[in-house]
């Protein structure tokens, strides 16, 4: 299984896609599950920022 990679935010339509977006493959080796929730949120709120800095908008033909 592959991380979270930066590119990843191309793949977001729905909010609720950064639950299967988002990969953290050393989940089981984290000390405890606070760390490993702490890390998931830091790849969620990277996606987001990235999403959030180049996002173009609707296509104009979906636009009304």
């Amino acid at each position: 299984m592959k991380r979270t990679q930066i590119k990843d935010f191309e793949k977001i339509d729905q909010a609720k896609d950064l639950d299967y977006i988002v990969k953290d493959k050393r989940t089981g080796k984290r000390a405890n599950k606070k760390k490993a929730k702490r890390r998931k949120r830091h790849y969620e709120v990277m996606l987001l920022k990235h999403f959030k800095k180049n996002y173009q908008g609707l296509p104009k033909e979906v636009e009304r």
